[in-house]
């Protein structure tokens, strides 16, 4: 019985003592995922935190960023404002002003050596025929001015140093924007008359003008004292620009015009026709004419006229991209000339130069030109000319050319001298000190 009793006991306790083991492991337990419960959550509220700290200070940084943009704009306000009272209040002297308006300064340099076969002084020495042969020379030193005078009128200077003087070659202004498309140019200038009348020496295809422009207005440019109006035309004959410039010049003594009053002036006509023949090339047309007395009628009441028509044909073929490289450039001239002497006989002579540039590289060219020419109060006499060149650019500043000329004079009379064909070499250096820009010929 005690047996019984005291087994019953003990298994009691064991059975109390095993639930209250299990009610402390319950316990625990709970107290554990409780904590890791209050951990989770204090990190929670620790990102929380973090977060608003960083979206805070990113929000204070824009705000800063911001206050410092519009302080720097209302800096630019205040030197603005200041900038347009001291225009408005205070007093400017010229002197600061000074460099501002001085005009664009150039002086180009044409220097050469030539040789010839012939050994005609006519030839050999400089006058309106020839440069020079069998010698060393300065052809010129050339000084140009230009500035824009204001936004309607350009200004524009040049002059010719040589060794004989100075010379004024252009002086003129151009009004421009004028109505009816028109730009009007007044002063002494070489008026628009096919593709090179415009062109200064230093700036030719070759070293020398084409035979036929020389025996009609010598070695220099037609041009002289006087008036023209350049129209820009309606498109004509489907072209993407047309153009018309009428002109009235006192040219001076040529073997067609006669000089000796200033009221000897000569009319010029030049209707020009340009074309895109793609982004590459162009091609453009000129009708020119020139109207004028003759020396047949000088200090005759009679008008004995001298008319010289031309038709001049451009191409020009530059490569997008590659115009540093490739270029080639065709210009051609026809002239007709007619001329009414004392004796009431008129004499016709043609004449017609054609010239060719082609760009090897960036620095070398290569060009060649052939010529026919009659003289224009004799056209029985004629005369042909052959001519090769290349070119090789030092720098946009600096060339030199080597020209080799074959000048064919079956009959050539000047001054009763009768001057020989002849075969010549030149090397010329041609260079350009300041902003030398004449035309964008």
């Amino acid at each position: 019985m005690n047996k019984h009793i005291i087994f019953v006991l003990v298994m009691s306790l064991l059975i109390f003592s095993d639930a209250h083991s299990q009610q402390n492991r319950n316990r625990n337990k709970n107290r554990v995922q409780e904590q890791s419960q209050n951990r989770k959550r204090g990190l929670n509220e620790l990102d929380s935190i973090v977060y608003n700290i960083e979206g805070y200070f990113n929000k204070q940084q824009e705000q800063d960023r911001m206050r410092e943009l519009l302080e720097q704009a209302k800096q630019l306000g205040r030197q603005d404002k200041v900038e347009v009272a001291d225009l408005n209040k205070k007093f400017h002297s010229g002197i600061r002003k000074q460099q501002g308006l001085n005009p664009n300064i150039s002086m180009g340099g044409d220097f050469f050596i030539a040789g010839s076969t012939a050994k005609s002084d006519y030839l050999n020495t400089p006058d309106s025929y020839s440069y020079g042969n069998n010698g060393i020379f300065m052809r010129e030193m050339e000084l140009g001015l230009e500035s824009a005078l204001d936004p309607f009128t350009r200004g524009k200077t040049f002059m010719s140093i040589t060794k004989e003087g100075i010379s004024l070659e252009e002086a003129y202004i151009e009004i421009l924007n004028l109505p009816f498309n028109m730009n009007l140019k007044l002063g002494i200038f070489n008026p628009e008359f096919g593709p090179l009348n415009r062109y200064h020496d230093h700036a030719l295809p070759q070293f020398d003008r084409p035979g036929a422009l020389v025996n009609i207005f010598g070695n220099t440019n037609f041009g002289g004292p006087g008036v023209a109006a350049n129209f820009l035309l309606p498109r004509i004959l489907w072209a993407d620009a047309s153009s018309l410039e009428i002109a009235t010049v006192h040219s001076g003594a040529t073997e067609a015009f006669a000089s000796g009053s200033p009221w000897l002036l000569q009319g010029v006509g030049h209707y020009k026709n340009y074309y895109d023949l793609g982004k590459n090339s162009f091609f453009e047309f000129s009708l020119n004419t020139a109207v004028g007395k003759n020396p047949a009628g000088f200090d005759l009441d009679k008008n004995y006229l001298s008319t010289i028509s031309s038709l001049g044909l451009v191409y020009k073929w530059m490569p997008a991209g590659r115009a540093k490289y490739r270029t080639f450039d065709w210009k051609s001239e026809l002239f007709y000339v007619t001329y009414q002497g004392i004796d009431g006989n008129t004499t016709t002579s043609k004449g017609f130069y054609s010239s060719m540039q082609n760009k090897l590289s960036s620095r070398f060219w290569i060009s060649g030109r052939i010529g026919y020419t009659e003289k224009i109060k004799t056209p029985d006499q004629n005369r042909w000319d052959y001519t090769l060149a290349l070119d090789f650019w030092q720098s946009e500043f600096v060339f030199f050319r080597l020209q080799y000329q074959y000048n064919n004079r079956p009959l050539w009379i000047e001054q009763n001298l009768d001057i020989p064909s002849d075969h010549s070499v030149v090397f010329q250096i041609g260079w350009a000190m300041g902003p030398h820009r004449h035309e964008a010929y």
